[in-house]
């Protein structure tokens, strides 16, 4: 099959480096060829159907190219190149064994910058949805702007009309709000603007929220899941390119993706593809073939047109970096804390504590949520941590579910503990405190704390003889142990005991710089739980208030 060759061309050329492209979708090429090979396994539960892929391909055979370079007048089949072959294939090729007629994927995001032919593809999709899909089935796209609402539908119309094939399968009207009729299964396409209050009505077999990058809620998108919830089998697809724009929901959408590459989600019913050009290469000849998978010449001559004036002009910079190289600028939404990658480098399965003198690092937060307790110390210019998460005991699935975490493995590994019932036992972290010395065989040097809602805890703590130190919640106190923190990291001079949570806080965490270029972790900012990595911080800010200050401090040396 030509569409399958194509695809499996595509996902070799990627995993081998022949193509260049993002670390996401390596990862997703890399899953694909895995999961051919898995597919004859008993235990696996999808399969490539080479049935469905033959339907498609027999629909894309009959599908003319109405506009493009190089491809007016070819077949689609003919023209379409290896990466839109991997997003069909997968899309409509991928289904579950012991139900065939239903897909493997269920949400699907293409992230893609201008002149990769996006609007095509999400043209393509529908056709041949509304071809195969049950009988009067409803499509629709969604889009903020009246305008761009209707490109969609306008790439389809082109289509089929140049279709002698299928054209007279097809009822299309030229407004707007008319629909785009399949003959032959009484199924129509529309074109909808977001407006949720007008899509409460509607039951979408699929619909495309179309450059959701400018979404700033979920109400539209949430309208339209609750349509899905007697379809059979649901499509949702994410299609959008990187806006200059603070709350996008689309930065939520890809932290939440980047977790399922990193692995610290499984999710088998997603699928994606994240094209754009990494930080060091935003204005490299490799950033544009990063971001821009669909190799015409033409179009990257004019990228690099593009670019020459971006460097020579401000005002051209942010439409440059947004709509070619697919790089969200949001001025406050704060960039990752570190790479998970670089993260892992520093993991140890065990460290022997006994006889070390250790700093504690406390967050406490409402006693509703997570709070995160950190122990760190030094050996030879290395800081080791441990980190530990508490949750109310009675809300463990809740929180599960929302944050789309499996809280009950964390327990059984111990990197969390549950206590209380619908609010954290303080009286528990407190406890847990004071067998540290004799749990571990060490020394506590000092424990610091945020204010609030730890005063109580703290008091305590001082009671039975520790040394606590408040540590105030502003850039300029957090900035040095949160730099040194980072640092060690890239230095690979930290390690922490194997904690998979305390990953994913890693993933949650941004940080933002204040006026003064003051670095520090913005819990609003961060895109899920935060407080292991907030307790870190703390941890090393009373470390290096010893390294600096004397108590027989030690030195930690960066290179």
């Amino acid at each position: 099959m030509i569409l399958f060759d194509k695809a499996k061309e595509y996902a070799n050329d990627v995993v081998s480096g022949k193509e260049q492209t993002s670390k996401e979708v390596r990862k997703q090429c890399k899953w694909f060829l895995e999961d051919i090979g898995k597919q004859k396994k008993n235990d696996y539960s999808y399969y490539l159907s080479e049935e469905h892929l033959e339907v498609v391909e027999g629909i894309l055979k009959l599908l003319n190219f109405a506009t493009g370079l190089n491809v007016v007048g070819k077949s689609v089949l003919e023209g379409l190149a290896n990466f839109q072959a991997f997003f069909l294939c997968n899309i409509f090729g991928w289904r579950f064994k012991e139900e065939p007629s239903k897909f493997r994927y269920r949400d699907i995001t293409l992230f893609i910058p201008r002149k990769n032919a996006k609007t095509f593809i999400a043209a393509i999709t529908f056709i041949i949805l509304m071809l195969t899909e049950d009988d009067y089935s409803e499509f629709y796209s969604i889009c903020l702007d009246r305008e761009l609402a209707g490109l969609v539908k306008k790439a389809m119309i082109q289509i089929i009309q140049t279709s002698p094939a299928i054209e007279n399968h097809f009822k299309t009207s030229e407004t707007l709000s008319g629909k785009i009729t399949c003959k032959l299964t009484n199924s129509f396409y529309q074109a909808r603007t977001a407006e949720s209050g007008r899509n409460n009505g509607i039951m979408p077999s699929a619909y495309i929220a179309d450059e959701i990058g400018n979404f700033k809620d979920y109400k539209n998108i949430n309208a339209m899941k609750s349509g899905q919830l007697s379809v059979r089998n649901p499509l949702r697809i994410n299609l959008t390119t990187a806006y200059a724009e603070d709350k996008s929901i689309m930065l939520e959408e890809l932290d939440y993706l980047r977790k399922i590459y990193n692995e610290l989600i499984v999710e088998e019913r997603t699928f994606s593809l994240l094209y754009y050009a990494d930080k060091e290469n935003l204005w490299t000849d490799e950033g544009i073939y990063q971001a821009n998978p669909l190799r015409i010449e033409e179009n990257y001559q004019e990228i690099k047109d593009n670019r020459d004036k971006a460097l020579e002009k401000q005002g051209e910079r942010e439409e440059y970096l947004c709509k070619h190289m697919n790089h969200f600028l949001p001025s406050n939404s704060g960039e990752e804390f570190i790479k998970i990658e670089d993260l892992r480098k520093c993991k140890v399965d065990e460290f022997n504590w006994e006889g070390r003198e250790v700093w504690l690092g406390l967050d406490l937060a409402q006693t509703t949520d997570n709070c995160g307790l950190a122990m760190v110390t030094e050996d030879n210019g290395t800081v080791i941590a441990d980190v530990k998460a508490f949750i109310p005991s009675d809300r463990i699935e809740e929180k599960s579910k929302i944050e789309k975490e499996d809280y009950r493995y964390h327990i059984k590994k111990k990197t969390c503990y549950a206590c209380g019932d619908l609010v954290v036992d303080y009286n528990f972290i407190e406890q847990v405190i004071m067998e540290i010395e004799s749990k571990y065989k060490v020394i506590v040097m000092g424990i610091g704390y945020d204010r609030y809602n730890a005063l109580s805890t703290a008091q305590k703590l001082e009671q039975e003889g520790y040394v606590t130190v408040e540590i105030k919640q502003h850039s300029s106190v957090l900035h040095p142990a949160t730099k040194l923190l980072r640092e060690l990291i890239l230095s690979k001079k930290f390690r922490y005991i194997d904690n998979r949570l305390l990953e994913v806080n890693f993933q949650n965490a941004k940080i933002v710089e204040d006026n003064n270029k003051n670095i520090y972790v913005n819990k609003k900012r961060s895109t899920g739980k935060v407080d292991m990595v907030v307790s870190l911080i703390n941890a090393m800010y009373m470390l290096e208030q010893d390294l600096l200050f004397g108590n027989d401090g030690f030195a930690v040396q960066v290179v």
